[in-house]
């Protein structure tokens, strides 16, 4: 007997011996060899749980999310610790399962972590999925133990989404000292510079700019994108908009050269909403389903005021903000069975699957459960849902949907101004001012369509006249969406849930009209825009 324990003992020595030399493997990137290693150590015993969680990692380095999760489970059912929980957590978030993440941080305890990257990890994913005062802890944690620029970048992030400016700035100013060159935290920390900051801060940006003329290195186009959009944030604060504007032309130059904008792919969608509502003569029935109720879509141009119109709305005691969820078209991709590699693949829009919306609604709603605690209703504010628009109808026949309008030309500068998801080739149209115009009226002549379809269940909000007037306004909001009046919806600077959208600045505001007509600072580059809305029959082509 003990000679067969002493020989067990040897093969698990040696089992862990060939898990490290996979270990090594994989941090010098032979992703093959590592990954065979460990399936021949589960190949001779399925219990050495290390080797699941090598795999997930394996995995998610390729992208393999859902195997990785169920590898991840795997180890879990063997040995419950904390990192094979962190990791999915992760793995459900870089699938889009928000509810799933937030189900495994739940069981995580934040004071029992003692690494320093399950720490900065587990902070990244409760930030993705809207938890930032719990992802806080977590990077105030692990900043104790190690001091990044990275995880101060995290940290301050996070910081700035809950309103705490001065210690993202405290964050952000750090993390610039360990690395002057760091492009997202400028762009960030833009945001909150003041007085004489602003002039070292465009010092420090123009030299970014200017370096690589001097060493022959080309400045990623990540880089010039983040240091541009600072650059241009800082000049306005000293109403120099012709150089903001300049700073700015020149980077979207260069990246239009690299990601050019299809307005064709654009067109075949809007063109298949179009014969959507064509081929479908009236709304669906609603079906009086109290669950069916609890979703508010706020729709809308991005820029053009729905995270106003979410504070709003969540100000009020029966309405909980969900920030801009893509769990809708996540699942109608999936329910679709679409094979494209976009959610805003044209396949899905023509109609070609056999949708099961009854499902399609109760996975939606299940995956939003965990939004105030699955009690009254909640703001689900992605302004590109204005795309699922019908197939929304279909699931929630008697939800409520409001869709912003604004000003063109203030719709318009918006969008060039304001940087989005650089890989995201959906917002490729904000690259130029008459992209912009284009997808614009691409948009309203849709908008305009699918109000009159849906007039019962679709409220057009004007964000001028929501800004003019916001009680009347808001009043007529609230009542539309079903709900008592109440007045702290119109204290939305006392709203204390984080904000994580372009507005994060401005919804710590009282409502105010400062936004309006400021397209007006960047004339002349504006004439062709004027041009075009201020004759109702023209169209950009």
């Amino acid at each position: 007997m003990l000679k067969s324990l002493h020989a067990d003992s040897d093969i698990q020595q040696q089992y862990r011996v060939s898990h490290q030399n996979a270990v090594i493997a994989f941090k010098k990137g032979d992703i093959k060899a590592a990954h065979l290693t460990c399936v021949d150590i589960l190949n001779e015993d399925s219990s050495f749980q290390e080797s699941y969680y090598l795999l997930a990692l394996i995995n998610i380095h390729v992208n393999q999310y859902v195997k990785a999760s169920k590898l991840l489970k795997l180890a879990i059912n063997i040995k419950d610790i904390p990192k094979y929980r962190v990791e999915l957590a992760k793995s459900y978030s870089l699938l889009g399962i928000s509810d799933a993440v937030i189900d495994i941080g739940k069981t995580i305890d934040i004071d029992q972590l003692t690494s320093f990257y399950e720490l900065d990890t587990l902070g990244v994913t409760l930030s993705l999925v809207g938890l930032h005062q719990k992802a806080l802890r977590c990077f105030e944690r692990a900043i104790e133990k190690k001091t990044t620029p990275e995880v101060l970048y995290n940290y301050a992030v996070s910081a700035k989404f809950c309103g705490q400016y001065n210690e993202a700035k405290t964050a952000l100013t750090h993390a610039i000292d360990l690395r002057p060159n760091y492009h997202q935290a400028h762009f960030a920390v833009a945001d909150l510079t003041s007085g004489s900051a602003i002039n070292k801060h465009i010092s420090a940006l123009k030299m970014m700019l200017d370096s690589h003329k001097q060493s022959g290195a080309e400045l990623s186009l990540q880089a010039t994108l983040h240091v541009s959009h600072a650059l241009a944030k800082e000049y306005e604060k000293q109403e120099k908009y012709t150089a903001a504007f300049e700073v700015l032309l020149r980077a979207k130059q260069k990246k239009s050269a690299v990601m050019p904008y299809d307005r064709d792919a654009d067109r075949r969608i809007f063109e298949s909403l179009h014969n959507i509502i064509k081929s479908q003569k009236k709304r669906p029935t609603p079906r009086k389903n109290s669950d069916s109720q609890r979703p508010i879509f706020v729709v809308g141009m991005p820029r053009s005021g729905t995270t106003l119109v979410e504070r709003i709305l969540s100000s009020h005691s029966h309405v909980t903000p969900g920030g801009e969820l893509e769990d809708f078209s996540l699942l109608l991709k999936q329910a679709s069975q679409s094979t494209g590699n976009s959610v805003l693949d044209v396949d899905i829009f023509e109609s070609k699957h056999n949708i099961d919306f009854a499902s399609l609604a109760k996975a939606y709603l299940t995956r939003t459960a965990h939004i105030g605690e699955n009690q009254g209703k909640f703001v689900d504010k992605l302004p590109f849902n204005f795309f699922y628009l019908p197939f929304i109808r279909q699931a929630f026949p008697d939800a409520k949907i409001v869709c912003l309008v604004r000003n063109p030309l203030d719709t318009c500068i918006g969008n060039f101004r304001q940087l989005f998801s650089i890989s995201n080739p959906h917002y490729n149209y904000t690259q130029s001012l008459p992209d912009c115009a284009w997808f614009y009226q691409q948009f309203r002549r849709w908008i305009d369509v699918w109000s009159e379809y849906d007039e019962a269940g679709t409220k057009l909000v004007e964000y001028e006249l929501l800004s003019k007037d916001p009680e009347m306004h808001a009043r007529e909001l609230v009542s539309f969406c079903g709900l008592d009046w109440q007045q702290q919806c119109l204290q939305i600077e006392s709203n204390t849930a984080p904000v994580s959208t372009a507005s994060k600045m401005q919804v710590r505001e009282p409502i105010n009209q400062k936004s309006i007509g400021r397209w007006k600072r960047y004339r002349p580059y504006t004439t062709e825009l004027e041009s075009i809305f201020n004759d109702p029959s023209s169209c950009v082509k």
